[in-house]
């Protein structure tokens, strides 16, 4: 086999032929070690819980993050990080701007439904839509409070933004205009805000830098690993962390269930 693919009559493409199969039997390999069944957490109780989940199909096939945090009283609340002042072909070139952190609460009847069916039913970006797969643990009261505190300079820096573009857009004077434009221009690009980049902090970054206040293997994996997609950062971190549960929130479509698998970087 190995003589044919070098000395064959069609040498050259045989080559590159049998370079793509070992290229692709590489790459299932590599999908079928990321693989996650499901699995109960193996942390102990807490009064409230945490959830990880992710789109499979969001953003045309890269996936979309969410955290869901559900109280005491079973009551879940989620949070959403997407881009705002950027469109979507000025960050795909890595633009950065303001981004915005969608929030919506549910009572604890409808928090249970969507974990069972993945139907998200809530106003605001990415909170209207089906969701596939959830990492999850018990968190304690305390903890619930530490992450909604990292969510708060995500929610100034947009109502900065906001009260800054209204200014924009009800200004009729010329040079005032053109000031408040430069002034949100610069708020798209200053590194003390939370801001959105595509590459570098985009839905699922926030989620797990949200997270990381809590929970120390998922600080040491967003530190240290460099995964670009949703779906490839929430197998390889359930892979390694094996306190967590996992669970599937519905039933997936045929092309959800490839998407889930095949997407591991």
């Amino acid at each position: 086999w190995l003589k044919y693919c070098l000395y064959g009559k069609k040498g050259r493409r045989s080559v590159l032929m049998c370079g793509v199969a070992v290229m692709v039997g590489i790459w299932l390999l590599l999908c079928a070690s990321l693989r996650l069944a499901v699995r109960e957490p193996s942390l102990p109780e807490e009064d409230c819980m945490m959830y990880y989940i992710v789109n499979a199909d969001g953003m045309k096939g890269l996936g979309h993050s969410i955290l869901l945090l559900v109280d005491e009283q079973g009551i879940g609340t989620v949070f959403s990080f997407n881009g705002m002042q950027t469109s979507l072909g000025e960050s795909l070139f890595g633009k950065s701007g303001i981004g915005k952190l969608s929030t919506g609460t549910m009572t604890a009847e409808e928090t249970e439904i969507f974990l069972q069916t993945g139907d998200l039913g809530i106003d605001g970006d990415q909170l209207t839509d089906n969701y596939d797969m959830a990492l999850y643990r018990p968190i304690m009261a305390e903890e619930y409070q530490v992450i909604l505190e990292q969510t708060i300079p995500y929610l100034n820096a947009e109502h900065q933004f906001k009260t800054l573009y209204e200014k924009w857009a009800e200004e009729e004077d010329a040079g005032r205009r053109a000031e408040y434009e430069r002034a949100l221009e610069q708020m798209g690009q200053d590194q003390s805000l939370p801001l959105y980049q595509i590459y570098t902090n985009n839905c699922d970054h926030a989620v797990r830098t949200f997270i990381s206040a809590v929970d120390s293997m998922m600080q040491e994996y967003t530190h240290y690993t460099r995964r670009m997609t949703p779906n490839g950062n929430l197998k390889a971190f359930g892979t390694r962390a094996k306190n967590w549960g996992v669970m599937m929130l519905g039933a997936q479509s045929f092309l959800e269930r490839v998407l889930m698998f095949l997407v591991i970087f």
